[in-house]
């Protein structure tokens, strides 16, 4: 679902295992995966604080979007990086979902950037209070 086509390996992330690292799924009643998303505590060099956690591996299915399963996987996200104190959430988005982050409270906070074998991104944040 995240890397379509490609070896699964290419979903295998620095920090999959780190305690402070959560994954979250939307699995339907077949047992069948309807989308994903993980946080990371991890800082940013254009931002400022230390205690931040960045969103990576964000997907669903294509025959779930735009029913709410994304909203519900993010806000599961952003409760869990609220409930360990922290008080910003990032992350590289998709140009083609970037509209999906404001919607849901993000900031646009850079230019459109390109990461080498995936395509174009904004960084876009959020302040959990």
């Amino acid at each position: 679902m995240l890397r379509p086509g490609e070896n699964v390996s290419k979903c295998i992330f620095d920090g999959d295992d780190a305690p402070n690292t959560r994954h979250f799924g939307a699995i339907d009643d077949a047992g069948g995966i309807r989308g994903i998303v993980s946080v990371y505590r991890n800082g940013h060099p254009s931002i400022e604080d230390a205690d931040v956690y960045q969103i990576r591996a964000m997907a669903t299915s294509p025959a779930c979007r735009g029913q709410g399963v994304g909203n519900r996987l993010l806000t599961s996200a952003e409760n869990y990086v609220k409930s360990q104190g922290a008080g910003l959430i990032w992350a590289n988005a998709r140009t083609s979902a970037v509209e999906f982050y404001i919607k849901a409270g993000y900031r646009v906070v850079s230019e459109e950037f390109v990461i080498d074998g995936i395509g174009a991104h904004y960084l876009v944040t959020k302040a959990l209070v």
